[in-house]
């Protein structure tokens, strides 16, 4: 089977770590273009690829017949147009995070997914993170007892070269502030082990005047389960908590993701237990996932999901600006 010839649309921070996850992926594809209207950037990723061709502009890329694939790595606000224009052209898309800045926006999206046979994978790692998907395991095998809270936090200080990407603190570009750009990826672990969330209770405030939007968020929420949920993010701490990033709960113990023991951790009435010492990358398992999907496996990340994640953030916003918890349809 011929290599999946890719482009990679956008050439900032978060490029890097998916054009090493294709390297890493070699033997099934490879980066054949990388667009990005500041020259500079893209042929830096160029570089990277192997001596991919640069692109200024992204219809150039879509327009020729020699690629496959576009990765998109944008700016939020112009998800929308970049993923229905990809689709429309014949190519397979992976869309970094989030889906979109609007609920509408998210819902053309998939609307355009849904029109076409070629693939749109939501490039969200925690959908493939080897450490999240053992932990949904253990709680769907009933390893804890049924599934009664759980627990995460998403919390560090950001800066360094993240202050140079202006657009992330213009929530008219972003779409919001650090819950929709960071805080996210902690939504979508809490999606992948525990399902989907019914209701969204919210507080939010800035505690930092340098960032646009809130930088600090609250929220307490139901599953459709029954479970119960609190998640704490923040781009306002100034380290990396030390315990776990998320934590399931049931009556026969804890599922513990990150912290000092390892990636995953189980713990009963004794000692707890290393299941998972480390996650690996989890870029490269995304990667690797998309390219499955392509080849006809399962869509383990398909725009639907993006949507009802996007979903929750909308709400949480909604209830911290009015004060009632909202519900999701």
């Amino acid at each position: 089977m011929p290599k999946l010839r890719v482009a990679l649309v956008g050439c900032g921070l978060i490029s890097e770590s998916h054009a090493r996850a294709y390297l890493a992926h070699a033997d099934r594809a490879e980066i054949v273009a990388c667009c990005d209207a500041d020259a500079e950037r893209a042929s830096a990723r160029a570089k990277l690829a192997g001596g991919a061709r640069v692109f200024a502009d992204y219809r150039d890329v879509l327009a020729d017949p020699g690629i496959d694939s576009v990765d998109i790595l944008t700016p939020h606000h112009l998800h929308r147009e970049q993923a229905i224009a990809a689709l429309d052209s014949g190519k397979h898309v992976l869309l970094q995070k989030p889906l979109g800045t609007t609920l509408k926006e998210c819902r053309e999206i998939v609307r355009a997914a849904h029109a076409t046979d070629r693939v749109l994978y939501y490039g969200e790692m925690q959908h493939t993170d080897p450490a999240v998907l053992l932990a949904r395991k253990l709680v769907r095998e009933g390893a804890i007892g049924p599934l009664v809270a759980t627990q995460g936090v998403y919390a560090h200080w950001q800066g360094g070269e993240y202050l140079a990407t202006r657009w992330r603190y213009d929530p008219a570009i972003s779409g919001g502030g650090q819950l929709l750009d960071g805080g996210i990826h902690q939504v979508s672990t809490m999606v992948t082990v525990a399902g989907r969330i019914s209701s969204v209770s919210a507080v939010t405030t800035r505690f930092r005047e340098e960032l646009g939007g809130e930088d600090t968020a609250a929220l307490a929420f139901r599953y459709e389960c029954g479970a119960l949920g609190v998640f704490l993010s923040t781009h306002a701490s100034g380290a990396w908590p030390q315990g776990p990033r998320f934590t399931a709960m049931g009556p026969l113990g804890a599922i513990a993701l990150g912290g000092d023991r390892g990636a995953v951790t189980i713990q009963g009435r004794g000692e707890p237990e290393v299941l998972m010492a480390q996650r690996g990358d989890v870029f490269a398992s995304m990667v690797g996932s998309y390219l499955d999907t392509i080849g006809g496996a399962r869509n383990p990340s398909p725009p639907e999901t993006g949507l009802h994640e996007f979903e929750v953030v909308a709400a949480a916003y909604r209830a911290a600006e009015t004060g009632i918890t909202q519900h999701l349809g």
